[in-house]
């Protein structure tokens, strides 16, 4: 099976982590155990300023220069996805938005890098 065809089980255990279960395309099974993380991106091609960092609970906001949208996401405690983890979440970010009839609402600009930062479990 092709693996982006592959479906995922997700359960959370006792510690607000969560297990990812999935088939590999030889038909077995593999538990991979990972923090609870938040993800942000960089995206740039918007009227209001050049670049546009998206972060956690929907806030947007935007800077004319790539190293002020960089140093200000990277001072919250976000780093940048290894680039297999980062090509998926491109990869799906664009399948999602192209999957709207009609085309997006708003402008989702060029999405540039995608960051996480892991998530307090004591916090949830």
């Amino acid at each position: 099976m092709d693996p982006s065809r592959e479906l995922a089980l997700v359960a959370h255990d006792d510690n607000g982590h969560h297990n990812v279960v999935h088939s590999s395309s030889a038909g077995h099974y593999q538990n991979v155990t990972s923090p609870p993380i938040s993800i942000a991106t960089i995206s740039s091609g918007f009227e209001k300023g050049d670049f546009l960092v998206r972060e956690e609970k929907g806030q947007r906001v935007y800077f004319d220069f790539f190293e002020e949208a960089f140093n200000y996401i990277a001072y919250k405690g976000y780093i940048r996805m290894s680039r297999e983890d980062e090509a998926e979440w491109m990869d799906t970010m664009n399948n999602v938005h192209a999957s709207v009839k009609g085309g997006m609402k708003y402008n989702t600009g060029k999405l540039l890098m995608v960051l996480f930062r892991p998530i307090d479990s004591q916090k949830l």
